[in-house]
């Protein structure tokens, strides 16, 4: 944070504050303190030194999140460096998705994120709680996060995805998103300013000339519409933005396997380069960003912030998405290893659980000690074929009930996410 800051020796050092916080555990900081002394003073062959927590809470002010948010594009771009990565039908899919995270409540963190009001279901009352807005731009595929943002709860994921994510995007993506995200503004930005393209589910709501794709029993199941801006305010900002008044819009209908009739829009207007029935299965590609979600929530114990400041919130969050993007890069030759077997009925892919806990246990022999490098992932590989998992085709997993009036469906599926959550560290 300030050119004189981690200029001293002294027992907390610019890497040793940066790699704790990047093994962020669930345990309490002295805890957490106390193991890593213990671990780097074997590793190091040195004494052990005791730290306690205020000195680390000093030390961590003094580190800037955006080392982390560089850590997590710095390993973002060596994943892609060799140009080897999975496409679809020439496309990266990029999925954009946003969810709320809530803050511990201090009046730092409220001036940073806004609180929002809460209606408790089974209490019927509401409550004022801190929260933030994350929102991620992921590559389904690979598993790779392109870019992570953090912001107050009341900026909307369109302006998020306009300020922040479309400038990481390329000419051969493919941008997955929910129904949340379709706008004119949105789909002229990504088709005109960055000559992208996109993928969204529709609302029934929102065009009109789309209303008879929602039929099941429509002949037409694949038509062009040619957009226009509708309203007075919209054409203005249009115009100032140099965007075009019309553009011209691919709509689908996808009907999925329980019946329900889903309408997809894109801007992959030619039908030998994405044919009516691959929508389907790149429907279900999206998928990935809400079980990207599931592990830095509930394996990663994003929400257990381990500081009471802005600042610490936002180091945690970079943090997390750099140790994801990691994980992914150490686990890529398991995986391609297990994948390539073919004496499982299924084929095999690492363990999340176990790959996570591993990285975070070898952060400080990846990146502090003189170990030979090899030797570690060597002993990382063993680790991570300890626990595998069968990738089981066409799994599908129904979503939880959450209207209120089902109050035990509603408690079950509540238990349910209770037993589900299974830190990793």
């Amino acid at each position: 944070m300030n050119k004189k800051d981690f200029t001293r020796d002294r027992k907390l050092p610019f890497s040793k504050v940066l790699l704790t916080i990047v093994r962020k555990s669930v345990k309490s900081i002295q805890n957490v303190l106390n193991e890593t002394q213990k671990h780097l003073s074997n590793l190091l062959d040195e004494d052990l030194e005791t730290i306690s927590k205020s000195a680390y809470s000093q030390a961590r002010d003094k580190l800037n999140y955006k080392a982390f948010e560089e850590l997590a594009n710095d390993a973002r771009d060596m994943f892609y460096s060799d140009d080897e990565y999975k496409i679809y039908k020439g496309f990266r899919l990029l999925a954009i998705d946003g969810s709320m995270v809530t803050l511990p409540n201090n009046d730092d963190i409220k001036k940073e994120f806004c609180t929002t009001n809460v209606i408790n279901q089974y209490k019927d009352k509401s409550k004022k709680i801190v929260q933030a807005r994350v929102s991620v731009l992921y590559d389904v595929l690979n598993n790779i996060v392109i870019d992570g943002v953090i912001t107050s709860s009341k900026i909307s994921e369109i302006a998020i995805s306009r300020d922040n994510h479309f400038k990481k995007i390329k000419e051969n993506d493919l941008i997955l998103a929910d129904r949340g995200y379709p706008s004119y503004e949105f789909f002229s930005i990504i088709t005109q300013t960055y000559n992208s393209n996109f993928l969204i589910r529709m609302k029934r709501t929102v065009y009109k000339e789309i209303q008879f794709l929602f039929d099941k029993n429509s002949l037409v199941k694949d038509t062009v519409v040619t957009l226009k801006p509708t309203t007075k305010k919209l054409k203005e900002e249009m115009i100032q933005q140099k965007l075009p008044l019309e553009i011209k819009v691919r709509f689908i209908q996808v009907i999925l396997d329980d019946g329900e009739v889903e309408v997809i829009g894109t801007s992959v207007l030619d039908s030998n380069v994405l044919q009516t029935k691959d929508f389907k299965e790149l429907y279900f590609k999206r998928w990935a960003i809400e079980t990207y979600y599931e592990i830095i929530k509930n394996r990663l114990s994003l929400e257990n912030f381990s500081g009471l400041s802005a600042l610490a919130i936002k180091q945690d969050f970079f943090a997390t998405i750099f140790i994801s993007n990691l994980e992914t890069i150490i686990t890529l030759c398991t995986n391609e290893e297990l994948e390539a077997k073919s004496n499982n009925k299924y084929k095999q892919k690492t363990n999340k659980s176990v790959t996570f806990n591993t990285v975070k246990n070898y952060c400080f022999e990846l990146f502090y000690s003189n170990k030979d490098i090899e030797v570690i992932f060597e002993e990382m590989s063993k680790l991570f074929l300890t626990s595998t998992i069968a990738i089981r085709p066409n799994r599908h997993f129904d979503r939880p009930t959450r209207e209120i009036g089902k109050n035990v469906k509603a408690i079950k599926s509540a238990n349910f996410s209770k037993r589900k959550k299974k830190s990793v560290f």
